[in-house]
């Protein structure tokens, strides 16, 4: 099993609002009273995709566990 502790945020300057992480992940992520998405399950997030779930890079690791470098 995957690590599954990942932690999702997203990053509202980076979020345009266009709702498509909504519509992928539907029980990951939903629209805010912002006008932002937001994330609801982590665990979802994970599962839709992640980090590639928002095709403008605004869902982001919190707890930085995914790193790009290879360390």
């Amino acid at each position: 099993m995957e690590n599954t502790n990942k932690k999702y945020k997203v990053n509202k300057e980076k979020c345009l609002g266009c709702g498509s992480c909504s519509l992928s992940c539907p029980e990951g992520t939903e629209m805010d009273t912002d006008g932002k998405a937001k994330v609801i399950s982590s665990a979802k997030v994970e599962e839709c995709g992640g980090v590639d779930l928002c095709p403008y890079g605004a869902i982001e690791v919190e707890n930085g566990v995914e790193v790009e470098e290879d360390e």
